[in-house]
């Protein structure tokens, strides 16, 4: 399944709430949302960090899923989530999710996220800019006293960048015969997933039902040097590579 497929199943899982000045992202408590702004140099020096985990600032990032240094990355990640209020927990495939309550009980959650895995000698923005910005604003929230009516949900996904394993199985699409394929790490993607905390026999446990998301919500960007060593602006996209596995 690609970004666009699983995308398209959040949203349909969401139930297409409204989004009017009281209505998804409505706060319980008097704020005047409009004007919350996150804390920018505060995200970079988050993604700085977490850098470390996996190379070095400027240098390539090699934070493979299930290595190491995706574990060392994954549990720097945990104390972050918690240190602004969330509560954390490992599902069966492995993500890593933290949830801070909202004041309607019963409502679906707000999710955000992205993932903190890599390509081999990757950069240090294709998916931690998404995770990280979604810990930033459940720190703003909590700084200016924001209570959300639905509860808010921050994702790190399990090997996105091997297989999309973490978030495949919240669509329901992870099968068993995929427990034995091998990653970048050198282990199979079933000996990954018990290194992180998951067990392959529950996964169906992590498949999320229609209806069970308000929203789905992922800053993402794909990274490269091009651009910025010939000194370019903007660039159009003229093709894209296409993949099949």
């Amino acid at each position: 399944m690609d970004r666009r497929h699983f995308t398209g199943t959040m949203l349909a899982a969401g139930g297409g709430l409204a989004l009017g000045p009281r209505g998804l992202w409505g706060a319980a408590t008097p704020s005047p949302l409009a004007e919350l702004r996150i804390d920018g140099p505060r995200l970079n020096r988050s993604l700085e960090a977490l850098a470390t985990s996996g190379g070095e600032w400027g240098g390539p990032n090699r934070r493979v899923a299930y290595s190491d240094a995706d574990r060392v990355g994954r549990e720097q990640l945990r104390e972050w989530m918690e240190g602004v209020g969330l509560s954390t927990r490992v599902d069966a495939v492995g993500n890593l999710l933290g949830t801070l309550p909202g004041s309607v009980p019963g409502l679906p959650p707000l999710m955000m996220g992205s993932h903190i895995d890599s390509v081999p000698d990757g950069g240090h923005f294709d998916g931690p800019l998404g995770v990280l910005a979604a810990v930033e604003v459940v720190r703003r929230l909590r700084e200016e006293g924001v209570t959300l009516r639905h509860p808010l949900e921050v994702a790190n996904f399990a090997n996105e960048e091997g297989g999309k394993t973490g978030s495949r199985a919240m669509s329901g699409e992870v099968t068993g015969l995929e427990w034995d394929i091998p990653t970048a790490s050198g282990h199979t993607i079933g000996e990954g997933t018990l290194r992180l905390g998951g067990d392959p026999d529950r996964v169906a446990e992590v498949k999320r039902e229609s209806g069970s998301l308000a929203a789905y919500v992922e800053l993402h960007i794909e990274q490269g040097a091009v651009l910025e060593r010939l000194g370019i602006p903007v660039g159009v996209v003229e093709g894209i590579v296409g993949i099949r596995r």
